[in-house]
């Protein structure tokens, strides 16, 4: 039994959380808070619908607040 149900935020190799990056995708820089798989709501089997699996996704928080995204960790870089 787990003594307690919080998973350490895991971060990319190379790129530990707390890192400022660049998300490729967009241009756009912030800190990296997490890389979590992702479940899509519609993941959940409902007979005749199409399954999506969970994916990777890495989330960025903007430098000095605002709203997080997300983005494929393959496009996650840190700034030097």
């Amino acid at each position: 039994m787990n003594a307690s149900a919080y998973t350490p935020a895991a971060g990319l190799p190379g790129i530990p959380v707390g890192t400022l990056v660049r998300d490729t995708a967009t241009g756009r820089q912030g800190t990296l808070r997490d890389v979590l798989p992702y479940e899509p709501p519609d993941s959940r089997p409902v007979p005749g619908s199409v399954v999506r699996p969970p994916r990777l996704l890495a989330f960025i928080r903007p430098v000095g607040g605002g709203r997080e995204w997300t983005t494929d960790p393959g496009d996650v870089v840190p700034l030097s």
